[in-house]
């Protein structure tokens, strides 16, 4: 027997000569690192989802509010007085840029992720909806209104009031276009199958799913807590938490 096979021997004798207890704590202690573990991957999960969530929720609000505002610009009558077609054009057009923002700071929290994408869509498909055709540039132009480069409405007043005393009834019939197609597209993104709607729902389905498991996490540790015991049943029930 060389020297490595000595002491080779040595440490396994000295490992299979130590007490049950001795072997039971360090089994205990493995295991509980690797609860530890888990328990921080699903925090993190949840932190990120969180994030997510409240951002989505901001976003949720926002589409909701540019809805509202196109409604009532839709909705205008005929006998609309010029001020009321000038309050309704203006908040139309502050809702719809504030959800632009909005939309770039969600897809921003949610990074590189379906749910950033889907925030990234929302501006784009409202962009998209002021920009699609001739007849609706046409309309922001007889409004007075345009598209800037990051895909928000900018509102001349002084054009807006200029249209409105040479042909209201165009001013009006332009808003009220602008609104139907507005609010067409808000209200897609916010149905279920919409990338607000659709987002939304599958974050607080993560979010119920992490509580679920966090509330199983904790109930392990508990039953490792009062048990000296490193039973493999309880290996089985962490690799759902490293793995999940």
């Amino acid at each position: 027997m060389n020297i490595n096979d000595f002491i080779n021997a040595n440490s396994a004798s000295r490992f299979l000569g130590s007490s049950p207890a001795a072997r039971t704590a360090a089994s205990t202690d493995g295991l509980s690192k690797g609860l530890q573990k888990a328990e921080n991957r699903i925090q993190a999960q949840v932190d990120s989802t969180n994030v997510q969530l409240s951002a989505f929720g901001k976003l949720q609000s926002a589409v909701s509010q540019t809805q509202t505002s196109a409604k009532a610009a839709a909705g205008l009558s005929s006998s609309a007085k010029a001020e009321d077609v000038k309050t309704a054009a203006t908040k139309l057009v502050d809702a719809f840029n504030n959800t632009i923002d909005t939309a770039k700071g969600a897809a921003s929290a949610a990074g590189e992720t379906a749910t950033g994408r889907n925030a990234t869509r929302v501006g784009r498909d409202l962009t998209r909806t002021v920009t699609s055709d001739d007849s609706t540039l046409a309309a922001l132009k007889q409004i007075g209104a345009s598209v800037n480069a990051n895909g928000k409405l900018v509102l001349d007043t002084a054009k807006f009031d200029a249209a409105q005393k040479t042909n209201a009834t165009d001013v009006r019939n332009s808003l009220v276009k602008l609104g139907q197609q507005i609010d067409k597209t808000a209200l897609k993104e916010l149905g279920n199958n919409g990338s607000v709607g659709s987002t939304v729902s599958a974050l607080n389905q993560r979010s119920s799913t992490l509580k679920f498991q966090q509330a199983s996490l904790a109930s392990l540790q508990q039953t490792t807590g009062s048990s000296s015991s490193g039973s493999n049943p309880r290996y089985f029930g962490l690799a759902a938490y490293q793995n999940g």
